[in-house]
């Protein structure tokens, strides 16, 4: 099914979808700390804070920690969203998370039959990167999700399309096959590209795109202090790893066990950020990363999506690829014991 043109007297909702690690958790956390200044711009909220995406929108659709959505879907959760986003005030409505990028068609189909019955318009927003930034950086997210691979395992997987890791990268970064899967519900001069520079680069980025896209003063949303997903060094990243790998089977239920006790301490001080030079996308893999940039850059070009950005940016260049930083094996037992004694240290608080 693909949507109908603008109705009169239909409000828009914009649906930002992701891909993950384009600055999406900065710009969610300046939305959902500036509600009040974007209701006064006329941007009504439904969703504020990743719990309630995930309570009143993501579970409803069959959505699961790590697995993303293989349930079922709930009617009677379902049911619920219709009321929610027409009761949202607002000349048009804004959400944004990124786990909709996974989502399969008759996920698609029942979020633009929701809309639909809360007399909305669906526009769809995807933000993307150059994979010479993606495929280190969801690498480092994956950590998290108790990927226990080796960063050199995992780039040839991805290349090969190899594995359940290498799935949920293509899924969730591949940019043509998002836009294929939710271009059954919204046409294409409904379907805007973000192309968003690094963080480093420019940290107004997606704040300045999603604005201009929304229709909607920038300065409104305040800006969180640094990066909120702050990455991992090389040597941090390989202690998270072998972690995941001690632990094996251990800690089976992800939220109630492994959550609690591994992703967040780690991800929120337990672990220095960035304390060794950054993982990067080594030369010999550049090759394959520009071939597929071109065909996607080429394909969106052609189908008339709106672009906003440099579209071209998405194809790495040459000086984009840096061989892999070098670490000993006592950097990897400083950084652990570091990161134990923050542990202990933590527990104790």
């Amino acid at each position: 099914m693909t949507s109908h043109p603008d109705s009169p007297g239909r409000r828009a909702l914009w649906l930002h979808v992701g891909c993950s690690k384009t600055g999406t958790s900065s710009l969610q956390a300046g939305l959902w700390t500036s509600v009040e200044a974007l209701a006064a711009e006329g941007v009504g909220l439904p969703f504020v804070g990743r719990p309630a995406h995930i309570a009143g929108l993501l579970r409803p659709l069959g959505w699961r920690p790590v697995e993303g959505f293989s349930g079922d879907h709930r009617p009677k959760a379902l049911a619920k969203v219709p009321d929610r986003l027409r009761e949202t005030e607002g000349r048009v409505l804004l959400a944004s998370n990124e786990d909709l990028a996974e989502v399969r068609p008759e996920d698609v189909d029942a979020i633009a039959d929701l809309v639909d019955q809360a007399d909305l318009d669906l526009h769809l927003v995807l933000t993307v990167r150059d994979w010479a930034q993606q495929v280190p950086s969801d690498y480092q997210q994956f950590l998290k999700h108790r990927l226990a691979d080796a960063y050199a395992d995992f780039l040839v997987d991805v290349r090969e399309r190899n594995g359940t890791w290498a799935d949920q990268y293509w899924r969730r970064q591949d940019p043509v096959d998002i836009l294929d899967r939710w271009g059954r519900a919204v046409a294409a001069d409904r379907t805007h590209v973000l192309v968003v520079p690094s963080y480093s680069q420019d940290p107004e980025g997606v704040f300045d795109l999603m604005a201009g896209v929304v229709g909607f003063p920038s300065e409104a949303v305040v800006r969180p202090r640094g990066s909120v997903n702050a990455s991992f060094g090389v040597v941090e990243s390989e202690v998270f790893r072998r972690v995941n790998l001690a632990l094996g089977d251990r800690l089976p239920d992800y939220k109630r066990d492994y959550s609690e006790a591994v992703r967040w301490p780690f991800a929120h001080g337990v672990l220095a950020r960035s304390a060794s030079p950054k993982l990067t996308l080594p030369p010999e893999h550049l090759g394959w990363v520009q071939k597929y940039a071109e065909t996607a850059v080429a394909t969106i070009r052609d189908r008339g999506y709106r672009v906003h950005g440099d579209l071209d940016a998405l194809v790495p260049t040459d000086e984009s690829a840096r061989p892999l930083p070098t670490f000993d094996e006592a950097a990897v037992a400083e950084a652990s014991i570091t990161a134990l004694a923050n542990y202990v240290a933590r527990r104790r608080t």
